[in-house]
């Protein structure tokens, strides 16, 4: 027994040393280790009892220094790769980012030249070495396993840490929830953070939370005002454009560029309503943005670095802003220039009620910037299909990639941000000359991933973009600044529409002053448990909402005629573009894009009997559609 007391003493110093190399590779510098270590050592050995727990299963085996390096290369492994991931953006390494892992993959040569992957890769082999080596040479041993006192001494050891780990939570040495994950992670330490969004996600079940309290809410904020009703020509299309890491540069103090890369949107924030914008991410996190924005719903009370997309909303339909203005008689379309699989917005955005969804692999004459994004201009025509592809009026939401990392420098990026300025500009002026009534949200989604601080920022905020309504129906000028979830809710109420839960609900307390706000957020947490994880009280029990049968893209890709002759498939249609796929019998083949009517493909394996189709395949190999087939006689 008291050997098995000597090998915990022995872990719990490896496990010391390990959260040491952990925390040196997120703060990249002894005096910041050092302040760590000194100014929180009660959160340090909260951590460092964390770090223990993978080791524990060590007393149950008999190879036990192989056990011990496992635990030890997990650990680092983790810890290194969140300091990597903080070298490119702003949010650290959190459980999400495992769901994530095939996004990353395709974004390597992104962030990383070639040397770097190759240098990782070398790394990575090599750790797996090392784990077989020890597994071959490391002695095992010689004494058999006794399962009564190991279980003992491992009982004693998870005690500890639960008990240690409870304590610390309860007595709020460290945070459940965290407002910024960013300083969490610097203030609690990686093992607890990383840990804690591993298990904490959703939204947890407020302690008061019932079909009375709901209630209450529901007569206090959600009482129904003016009814609105759609009248053609007379209601405006609504379009929301997500500008990604759209940022004004003059509000960085730094700033080492003269030139104005902004201009026309400088001039729109001037002269329409508008004001800065609070964002729940910095450097990445796009998707969550999008979220606040579309939902109404503050990502707060998920758990830390959660994205709802690959979570909740995989399986669960929720009230957004498409299905509110699609119960005011509108059409919901969403676009985007970048594949239609990244977040899942190919699923999600079913589940947020948009009728129509087009990704890259719909859209023609794709042209990149010198980082391999898609140009934003291209998403000029994509928005007026999408106006055109209905008779009456219409609800559009828009992301867009350029502005996406990794810049070789501050200058190249606003480059990026100038080409941008020209993206928004030949829109306006493109929805001006339409002449139907419109309105134009335009956002950033977080600021882009660059070394600064806020005290360097002269709104003294790293969690700020700015927003826009343009508007040709002469709405009232407001400057007002905004929560991400509170954007559409202000949007609807310059229309004068007070529709939606989440908008009514926002719009209501948005009219209080500021100290009778009290209980405006445990409001808020309690309605979006109850609509996403509870009994949908608010809606009578049962949420009206479900799934849409999302059609990719608003252009119809027709396949109109096919053959197989000389060992090649030709296949004749209309809309083809490089994403077009010729399948035999569902199955792709090497295929040539010969123009928008005309597909070529290897015909090898084309024999009497088999289907010739056409799909639309992004890089990841996923289908997202099937051609149309209207054979000619």
């Amino acid at each position: 027994m008291k050997r098995l007391w000597k090998l915990l003493g022995c872990l719990v110093l490896a496990a010391l040393a390990v959260n040491v190399i952990i925390e040196f590779a997120s703060r990249k510098s002894l005096p910041a280790l050092a302040g760590y270590l000194f100014g929180n050592p009660l959160v340090f050995l909260v951590n460092t009892l964390l770090v223990l727990a993978p080791f524990l299963p060590v007393f149950f085996v008999r190879r036990k220094f192989f056990a011990a390096a496992v635990a030890a290369f997990l650990w680092i492994g983790a810890g290194g790769a969140n300091g990597v991931l903080l070298m490119f953006r702003t949010t650290p390494f959190t459980a999400t980012d495992l769901k994530l892992v095939k996004y990353a993959a395709a974004l390597l040569t992104a962030y990383l030249t070639w040397p770097q992957i190759l240098m990782g890769a070398a790394v990575l082999v090599a750790a797996l070495a090392v784990c077989v080596l020890v597994w071959k040479r490391a002695p095992a041993d010689l004494q058999p396993v006794n399962l009564t006192q190991s279980a003992c001494v491992a009982a004693v050891a998870l005690a500890v840490i639960w008990g240690s780990l409870n304590l610390a939570m309860m007595s709020g040495l460290v945070a459940v929830h965290f407002g910024n994950i960013g300083q969490a992670y610097e203030a609690y330490g990686f093992p607890y953070c990383f840990a804690n969004s591993l298990f904490n996600t959703g939204i947890d079940r407020p302690d008061e939370y019932g079909r009375e309290v709901v209630a209450e809410v529901e007569a206090e904020a959600l009482k129904p005002e003016k009814l609105y009703s759609l009248e053609n020509n007379k209601t405006p299309n609504v379009i929301m454009v997500q500008l990604e890491s759209f940022f004004d540069p003059t509000l960085w103090q730094k700033n080492p560029v003269d030139k104005d890369p902004i201009p026309f949107f400088r001039y729109l924030v001037r002269d329409f309503p508008s004001g800065y914008l609070s964002v729940p991410s910095v450097g990445a996190g796009t998707a969550n943005t999008e979220f606040e924005c579309i939902t109404g719903m503050n990502l707060d009370f998920f758990g830390p670095g959660e994205y709802p997309y690959k979570t909740v909303l995989q399986k669960t339909s929720c009230e957004s802003m498409a299905f509110t203005m699609r119960g005011l008689g509108y059409r919901a379309h969403a676009i985007h220039n970048n594949e239609a699989t990244f977040y899942d917005r190919h699923k999600v955005f079913a589940q947020l009620g948009f009728e129509t969804f087009t990704p890259i692999e719909y859209m023609y004459r794709i042209e990149r910037n010198p980082t391999g994004w898609c140009r934003d201009e291209m998403l000029v025509d994509e928005v007026l299909k999408a106006l055109d592809s209905t008779v009456g009026q219409d609800f559009i939401y828009t992301i867009s990639v350029q502005g996406h990392g990794k810049y070789p420098s501050f200058e190249y990026y606003c480059e990026q941000i100038h080409d941008m300025d020209r993206f928004v500009k030949k829109l306006v002026y493109r929805l001006a000359h339409r002449r139907e009534p419109t309105v134009l949200v335009l956002y950033g989604d977080h600021l882009p991933s660059f070394e600064w601080s806020q005290e360097e920022m002269k709104n003294r905020s790293l969690y700020q973009t700015q927003y826009v309504v343009w508007n040709n129906m002469g709405l009232p000028d407001v400057k007002l600044d905004l929560e991400a979830y509170q954007l559409t809710a202000h949007l609807l109420n310059l229309l004068n529409i007070h529709e939606g839960t989440m908008p009514r609900f926002h719009q209501h307390y948005m009219k209080k002053s500021v100290m009778e706000q009290e209980d405006y957020l445990e409001a808020m947490e309690l309605l979006e448990y109850d609509i996403l994880y509870g009994g949908q009280e608010v809606y009578g029990g049962e949420s009206p909402f479900t799934a849409t049968k999302m059609e990719m893209g608003t252009v119809p890709i027709i396949q109109k005629e096919s053959s197989c002759q000389e060992g090649r498939i030709l296949v004749y249609g209309e809309n083809f573009n490089e994403y077009s796929v010729i399948c035999l019998d569902g199955k792709p083949v090497d295929t040539v894009f010969v123009g928008q009517d005309c597909l070529t493909g290897d015909g090898d394996g084309w024999e009497e009997g088999k289907k010739i189709t056409v799909q639309q395949i992004g890089r990841d190999k996923v289908p997202l559609g099937t051609a149309r087939q209207m054979f000619e006689p």
